[in-house]
């Protein structure tokens, strides 16, 4: 906690850090004194109900109205849609939920911070439903190993979503904190099925693994939203960029120190482009590497349902991750969505992003010029436009959802 907190002050400084910890006591304290609200009553009575094939209860502090709407996000809505019944943990500041509100046709957001509130609903699920999970992901640092024992003794069947490499960079640290290195340790030695997100990490888990228990659930994207976007936005600082003139290369994701800010200066500084980042500022790594440059223009979060407006209406779409472990252990979200939206993609020399067929790779800062040179000439290329579209739609969410669906059926029977 006191590692965490230093590094929110580092990158938010003193006034912005104790609003944002402010946010987060009163959302804790909401939480924990839950009144038991209507909409709860509502999915007990779904539970008992049993239309849905099975539950996944999804634990963890990665809250589903986070600025960066994810892996989590999107894999519980596909799940949801294949017919499993899917509980998606709150997670304080950005939940404000004290009871449960239904997100869609089978997907709920659930408070479990106040302990009568979540053994209740847990009670229920165990005396309804025999095929019942437990879902934690691998960046998880405040779920104990003891709760997931205690889901287990109880006979929820455990499922580690192993999403990005094990890191003081993804955890924002200078060290993997404790208690997401004891996740990791259960989930490679315990009886769970590890989904793995790149090659490099089904490499890693099958280390310890049987074949059966781990299985490559790669990072999709809802092709058919993010192939059709909508109206220019309303912004005047992009429309103000678009009437320069000069081709908008864009970004849009967290600006951590596993970006590429040597690439991106090479960019900026060649005259020629405008740089756009679009998202949050995930450590201090923008404020010392890219702040302040010319021909760089940062705007900060945006809605999730807007990012394919933004980037379909930019020239080149930018990935430029840093090869090393971090960067080739990811499979990013946004590789797919990017394909979706069909503009041309310049990438870091990356595993993932090699294994994609049509992503222009650059090995040096330098080399993010030449691709981008090479890119722009193929960004009116219908042949180019239908290829990505048709490895977008290889990608969907709802494809990466039915493939884990089918998995659990096999271990069911």
């Amino acid at each position: 906690m006191l590692e965490k907190l230093y590094q929110l002050l580092r990158k938010d400084g003193t006034a912005e850090a104790t609003k944002k910890l402010a946010r987060f006591a009163l959302g804790e304290l909401g939480a924990r004194l839950a009144p038991r609200g209507r909409e709860l009553d509502a999915l007990l009575d779904e539970i008992r109900r049993g239309a849905y094939e099975r539950v996944i209860l999804r634990r963890g502090s990665f809250g589903w109205h986070t600025p960066l709407f994810q892996r989590p996000q999107q894999l519980s809505s596909a799940l949801a849609k294949s017919g499993c019944l899917v509980l998606y943990e709150a997670a304080s500041p950005y939940d404000r939920v004290r009871g449960a509100q239904k997100l869609g046709e089978n997907l709920w957001l659930v408070n479990l911070r106040a302990f009568p509130l979540r053994r209740r609903l847990e009670r229920a699920l165990e005396e309804s439903v025999t095929r019942r999970y437990v879902q934690v992901a691998s960046p998880e640092s405040r779920l104990r190993v003891s709760s997931l024992r205690a889901y287990s003794r109880r006979g929820w069947r455990v499922i580690y979503d192993y999403i990005d490499a094990l890191s003081g960079e993804i955890s924002n640290s200078r060290r993997v904190p404790r208690q997401s290195l004891e996740l990791y340790r259960y989930a490679m030695r315990g009886p769970c099925l590890v989904l793995a997100s790149s090659l490099a990490l089904l490499r890693d888990a099958r280390r310890f693994k049987p074949f059966k228990d781990v299985l490559l659930l790669e990072n999709g994207v809802d092709s058919g939203f993010f192939s059709a976007p909508g109206a220019c936005p309303e912004d005047e600082r992009f429309r103000e960029l678009l009437a320069d003139g000069r081709p908008v290369l864009c970004y849009y994701g967290a600006l951590a120190r596993w970006l590429d800010y040597a690439a991106l200066r090479a960019l900026a500084s060649d005259g020629r482009f405008q740089l756009l980042l679009i998202g949050v500022r995930y450590d201090d790594s923008y404020a010392r590497e890219l702040a302040g440059e010319e021909n760089v223009s940062f705007l900060g979060p945006r809605p999730y349902e807007r990012l394919r407006d933004y980037a379909a209406r930019c020239d080149v779409l930018l990935l430029p991750f840093l090869p090393g472990p971090v960067g080739d252990a990811a499979s990013p979200v946004k590789l797919f969505e990017y394909l979706a939206i069909a503009r041309p993609i310049v990438a870091g020399d990356v595993a993932e992003c090699r294994r994609c067929d049509g992503v222009l790779i650059a090995r040096s800062a330098q080399d993010y010029v030449r691709a981008v040179e090479e890119a722009l000439a193929l960004k009116d290329s219908r042949l180019f436009r239908m290829r990505s579209q048709s490895l977008a739609r290889q990608a969907d969410w709802q494809k990466r959802a039915d493939l884990l669906c089918r998995a659990l059926r096999q271990r069911e029977e």
